[in-house]
């Protein structure tokens, strides 16, 4: 059985995460595991351990989670509280599940019980051994049914054509894809028009409604959000660019990440050597 890890701090933006993750898990045939983490309490700490406290109060919020949105999903939501760094211990769940996604807000909340997860996302992205959807609270659909589906001139921009075309299979969902045109050089924004049809191609050859155009501009991020805002799409696929050496996404990815008004899938190249990126993350 397929299982998608969605991260929980108990804030507005993850339990939209957790709306969310119900009608993809009913699309994709998944199970899905709520995963809360507590900060271990420091030996050196002045005040007292509230590790108690925290654990049974996010035991209480997790089953009334599960209250609510358990009886809308096909399949089976249990929950689990591990202690650590919290994207680690996300990463850690992913693993164990052997998870076919995460699902993480992208903005936590601050307060007592130190809600985390939007300061964590980066790394999660970075880090998440499977690909990964941030959602902001902002996205209130109740479907997926427009995939963008950007293409840059990097020989990895079209290695999350797979995982989408299963996303768009499962959703019903049709996919735009675009050229990403950040330059003026002819032979790359040649190369681009080359990748944008064959990528049109593949999706139209397995029946998905497919389309396909071309935008320009200074950085590929703006680029990305400002036809995504003009359009009126659902989702956004990109290459989660990372430093190999200090497991950081690029700046371009995280500003849409951070900025961008629908889910973001970001899947890791499986190539990641520096001189292969040209375009951080977001092809």
């Amino acid at each position: 059985m397929n299982e998608i890890v969605v991260a929980i701090d108990f804030s507005s933006c993850s339990v939209n995460a957790t709306r969310v993750a119900v009608f993809i898990a009913n699309a994709m045939n998944a199970n899905i595991t709520l995963i809360n983490v507590c900060k271990p309490c420091s030996e050196e700490a002045v005040y007292p351990d509230t590790h108690d406290l925290h654990y049974k109060e996010a035991k209480k919020r997790l089953e009334d989670l599960i209250s609510d949105f358990g009886p809308l999903l096909k399949n089976e939501m249990k929950y689990r509280i591990r202690v650590g760094k919290v994207y680690s211990e996300i990463v850690n769940e992913a693993k164990y599940n052997d998870a076919m996604m995460i699902i993480a807000g992208t903005h936590g909340i601050s307060g007592f019980e130190e809600y985390f997860i939007g300061s964590n996302a980066y790394r999660l992205v970075s880090l998440s051994p499977c690909p990964i959807i941030t959602i902001r609270t902002m996205f209130q659909k109740k479907e997926i049914k427009k995939i963008l589906f950007p293409i840059d001139s990097s020989r990895e921009t079209r290695q999350k054509t797979n995982f989408a075309l299963e996303i768009a299979q499962n959703l019903g969902a049709e996919i735009r894809v675009l050229g990403v045109y950040d330059t003026g050089i002819k032979e790359v924004r040649k190369k681009i028009k080359n990748y944008v049809l064959q990528v049109k191609s593949f999706f139209d050859n397995k029946g998905i409604k497919v389309s396909a155009d071309f935008a320009e501009g200074k950085k590929a991020s703006g680029i990305i959000l400002d036809y995504i805002n003009i359009h009126d799409f659902d989702m956004v696929a990109m290459m989660s660019d990372q430093d190999s050496s200090t497991m950081i996404i690029g700046n371009e990815a995280q500003r849409i990440i951070n900025h961008s008004p629908v889910p973001v899938l970001s899947i890791h190249p499986k190539e990641t050597s520096s001189s292969s990126f040209r375009l951080s993350g977001t092809g």
